[in-house]
């Protein structure tokens, strides 16, 4: 069983929570972490709460999600840095911690997909402000050749 994530002293309404799940590249990770700092272009303030813990090595995302709920049950996204994060683009693994709810016509999407690391801040900070919802992103990752959300 994984540990609960330390959530004290943290707002999720202003930091998006990244675990990495992958502890076999430090010098890839480091690179992700560098990413995932770059000023936002939207001018908005970037600020994320990095879980680094070995503890989540190889965990799945329901795993992550069970952790998580445990200390902060309002959470909408959590990211992932898992095996894939540390190739390539260095993509990350988001997660929705709510079901899709469909009326009749909607496409069933992906409660995950993949976007690069310095989309992590403006996709988070457009569900804390209530401008778009998850199921939104998850549409346009969908319809990306290569499923990658690319703001």
């Amino acid at each position: 069983m994984l540990p609960a994530t330390d959530s004290t002293h943290r707002d999720f309404e202003s930091e998006a929570l990244v675990v990495r799940t992958d502890h076999s590249d430090a010098e890839a990770w480091r690179a992700v972490v560098d990413l995932l700092d770059q000023p936002d272009r939207n001018g908005f303030e970037v600020r994320t709460f990095l879980v680094d813990n070995p503890s989540f090595t190889g965990a799945s995302p329901d795993d992550v999600l069970s952790a998580v709920a445990a200390s902060e049950p309002a959470l909408e996204v959590v990211f992932l840095a898992d095996a894939a994060t540390m190739t390539g683009e260095h993509t990350l693994l988001a997660v929705s911690t709510r079901s899709q709810e469909l009326e009749e016509g909607d496409m069933e999407l992906s409660r995950e997909f993949r976007l690069l690391p310095p989309d992590v801040n403006p996709m988070h900070v457009n569900l804390a402000i209530g401008h778009m919802d998850f199921w939104e992103f998850a549409y346009h990752a969908s319809l990306a050749a290569d499923g990658i959300l690319r703001l």
